[in-house]
């Protein structure tokens, strides 16, 4: 049993890519991603995307952007304020696209690991009968703030268990 236990660890590992890199503003960051996805700098202004596996003429993609916001200069109720403007665009845009917002997902507390904490919120929409999924990751990083962001379409939920791991890989130096 322990090297069944042993061989789909080293499978795991086989199939997944880490990837570091230095980004414009200095900050070094590592991202461990499945095979098939790749990765895109200065990708529409976004510093870092990963991208995945093309279905439907689209692809799920991970942004991932320093905000350059020290932790320690973040508060909870900063948190809440960001939630509330987050909610308040979000139904400007999307009702600015003729489309219809779905649901939230509010603010949550979250814990990838011990060393990477932070606030995730999301939320779903329709526009043009296209279902979208977002969610927007505030990781706690060496003292700064990462914003992790994913975007998919309904049929890519199949991918939210790779962009999960991937968030919880996330590493700064």
């Amino acid at each position: 049993m322990k090297w069944l236990i042993s061989i789909l660890a080293l499978s795991s590992v086989a199939h997944a890519k880490i990837a570091s890199f230095e980004l414009k503003d200095k900050h070094k960051v590592t991202v461990t991603h499945p095979d098939n996805w790749e990765t895109a700098r200065e990708l529409y202004g976004i510093p870092l995307a990963v991208l995945g596996p093309y279905a439907n003429e689209s692809r799920p993609v991970l942004s991932i952007l320093p905000t350059n916001v020290k932790k320690e200069k973040h508060s909870e109720a900063e948190f809440q304020k960001l939630f509330q403007e987050f909610k308040t665009k979000k139904e400007e845009w999307v009702s600015s696209h003729k489309g219809k917002l779905l649901k939230y997902e509010p603010l949550t507390l979250v814990e990838p690991r011990q060393d990477l904490k932070g606030h995730f919120i999301g939320a779903e929409y329709a526009i043009n009968g296209i279902h979208f999924v977002e969610r927007s990751y505030y990781l706690y990083c060496k003292g700064e703030v990462y914003n992790l962001k994913y975007s998919i379409r309904d049929e890519h939920r199949k991918y939210i268990p790779d962009l999960q791991k991937m968030i919880g890989d996330f590493k700064c130096e």
